[in-house]
């Protein structure tokens, strides 16, 4: 038998005996305290060598069984949200961020809770600087969504909810006022020009402003379901009479919007 030169390649190519040889380097290296500048920049070669041999596996059949562990448990992840493996590819490393800037589109898109409509807290006082001086007393303010019949001028009243009146004005009347003969009272905008109407009940215990509220819902041009009146009353000082106060605000609404009735202090 003739020994002839073997035509098995060498188990290890010259990548992998740099490799091993860089590897023993820094075990080794591991354990030695570096006490000069030159020793320092050894080990920073040898760093450089080893990173600098590190195989790229384009193919992930090929990658080390430990990245393979790594993908499988984020593709398990993935799965459990209820992602295809299409659409983690679409996404890629954007879908946190996009299903960050989703969640907060959606917190805005939900209606504001509380008893002012679209997050809108009006000051205690009327915002009439000129009134402050005639205000004795002052309910809190509340808020209506106006509706048809509101607005229509064969109606020409203003209806306010049993609950806001019994709640907010009717601590402010006198034993001598009686709602259901009504009672007249001058009624301000923001601008402070006034309105004379007469707050009263009628037979059908609704609780209304009329008579000048025609003209009021003329001024300003008042629309069903997207324009919001703010209402105060208050007491002058001067005279005694009760004092409407009627902020309207118009909003991007065109539905009746039910609202829970409870102030956020």
């Amino acid at each position: 038998m003739s020994l002839g030169k073997s035509s098995r390649a060498p188990m290890t190519s010259l990548t992998d005996e740099k490799d091993i040889k860089a590897a023993f380097s820094l075990c080794f290296m591991k354990h030695v305290v570096l006490d000069s500048e030159k020793e320092i920049q050894k080990l920073e070669d040898t760093k450089r060598k080893s990173v600098g041999h590190i195989r790229v596996y384009p193919n992930p059949e090929t990658k080390p069984r430990a990245l393979q562990i790594e993908k499988q448990e984020e593709d398990n992840v993935n799965v459990a949200q209820g992602l295809s493996r299409t659409q983690q590819l679409q996404q890629g490393p954007k879908r946190k961020a996009v299903h960050t800037e989703e969640q907060e589109a959606m917190n805005e898109a939900k209606p504001q809770q509380g008893l002012f409509y679209g997050d809108y807290t009006p000051p205690n006082l009327p915002p009439v600087p000129s009134l402050h001086k005639l205000i004795e007393i002052c309910s809190e303010p509340f808020e209506k969504q106006l509706t048809c019949s509101d607005v229509r001028d064969d109606q020409s009243r203003l209806a306010m909810s049993k609950e806001d009146v019994q709640k907010h004005l009717m601590p402010l009347l006198n034993e001598s006022e009686d709602l259901n003969e009504g009672i007249d009272v001058t009624t301000y905008d923001l601008a402070g020009k006034e309105y004379p109407m007469k707050f009263k009940t009628w037979v059908s215990k609704i609780h209304v402003l009329t008579g000048g509220w025609k003209a009021f819902c003329r001024d300003h041009q008042l629309v069903q379901t997207q324009h919001f009146v703010t209402v105060w009353m208050f007491r002058n000082i001067a005279t005694g009479n009760l004092c409407f106060v009627i902020e309207v605000r118009r909003l991007p609404v065109f539905e009746t919007i039910k609202r829970r009735r409870i102030r956020q202090n």
